[in-house]
């Protein structure tokens, strides 16, 4: 029977849940669920939520966010590179929105629910691709993008806190194991079907991390599972000649380089942030004095270093950033601001070093900061700071929570 008193006591929770289904398929809905958020933790405002913020990790991410803004407005770069820094606050705002949330297992039953989705709707763009191409479209970053919901290195990091999640609920003993065991299955796949290449390595590494660490038996046992997995995963890669593609490798290491240099874009764009650092302008402590300045860089280094006339067309057109989330903040923060992000997530792992999956989210997003700038995205700064904070400081919150 409908029981409205329910709905009302678990409305914020089952917004928060809208908010996670709208995140894939939409820029505006999300920022439109996010306000009434704001507004329900206003009207409703208890002083505990908000209190436990800065006994969280997250405390160090505000720090660093201030920190950037401030510099920013110091140097009259703020306004013009509003781009930017507006999707810092997500950053700032969704943990804290996250402190009011009761029903943890509901925000991780929707997620699995909403992951899967993008992921059979992609599935399903692909087979009709295929019905009229008769290819499957993953050698072309632009063709595999067009099939996907969301490209490829975020259906990556979706799919592994996809295998995260369902992981943790099969560690619980949730009823209904099958289908979460079918849920990290599909995501496995995918992974490896449409060959996100970072997702790959994630997966390995935590499949190590798993084994070394967090698995209850000998030593000897231990060993065996992680040399499983190497020779599971050489298997896989000796197998799928895609994934050897996506990896650039050949049949030797000097090829292989030589290959990757020719074909990589990050071999360039990494050469052209390195670049920056030999600016007069630039700090090794605090960094450069705008986004505007790093962007202006990168573009005219790529018109100056690479030779090929399409392919300096290209980095060009598409003026691409670090694809580095660390790159970019020590770039724009210099020391000071990449030491306080790796803080941060140096905190979270020692705070839950005895909880695998709160450890894999945050190895999961270290590995894509590694290659891309998540931040630069809006989607970037929900899925990070959602999944975190549903993981990272929830049973220091509500630990404190019950002492009071």
């Amino acid at each position: 029977m409908f029981n409205v008193s329910n709905l009302k006591n678990n409305s914020y929770d089952y917004l928060f849940s809208l908010l996670i289904i709208t995140i894939p398929f939409s820029n505006s809905i999300p920022n439109i669920i996010m306000g009434l958020l704001c507004f329900i933790f206003i009207f409703k405002y208890d002083k505990q939520d908000f209190s436990n913020y800065h006994k969280s990790s997250y405390f160090f991410l505000t720090i660093l966010i201030v920190y950037t803004f401030l510099k920013a407005i110091y140097n009259n770069s703020f306004i013009e590179d509003m781009v930017f820094y507006k999707k810092y606050f997500y950053l700032i705002i969704i943990p804290i929105l996250m402190f009011k949330t009761k029903n943890l297992q509901l925000l991780k039953f929707v997620s699995i629910i909403t992951i899967n989705l993008t992921i059979l709707i992609s599935v399903y763009k692909i087979i009709k691709f295929y019905y009229y191409f008769n290819f499957i479209p993953f050698a072309d970053g632009w063709a595999t993008n067009s099939v996907l919901i969301l490209e490829r290195p975020y259906a990556g990091i979706f799919s592994i806190i996809c295998i995260v999640l369902s992981f943790d609920q099969i560690l619980l003993k949730t009823k209904g194991k099958y289908m979460f065991i079918l849920s990290l299955l599909l995501s496995t796949f995918f992974i490896f079907f449409i060959s996100i290449r970072i997702s790959i390595l994630t997966l390995f590494v935590l499949f190590l991390l798993y084994g070394l660490f967090y698995y209850k038996v000998s030593w000897k046992r231990k060993i065996v599972f992680s040399s499983a997995t190497i020779l599971m995963f050489s298997v896989i890669f000796l197998l799928n000649k895609n994934i050897i593609k996506r990896f650039f490798i050949d049949e030797s290491v000097k090829k292989t380089i030589e290959i990757t240099k020719q074909f990589e874009p990050r071999v360039v764009i990494w050469g052209c942030a390195k670049e920056i650092t030999n600016q007069d302008d630039f700090s090794v402590l605090f960094g450069t004095h705008s986004y505007s300045n790093i962007k202006n860089s990168l573009v005219n280094c790529y018109s100056e270093s690479v030779t090929d006339y399409s392919r300096r067309n290209w980095f060009l057109e598409h003026s691409f950033n670090t694809h580095s989330q660390f790159i970019d903040l020590f770039l724009i923060g210099g020391l000071f601001g990449i030491s306080l992000f790796v803080i941060f997530l140096a905190k979270n792992i020692y705070i839950n070093n005895k909880d695998f999956c709160s450890v894999a989210i945050v190895v999961s997003f270290i590995m894509i900061f590694a290659i891309e700038n998540i931040f630069h995205r809006q989607f970037g700064c929900f899925i990070f700071t959602i999944f975190t904070a549903l993981y990272l400081n929830k049973k220091q919150i509500i630990s404190d929570k019950a002492k009071n």
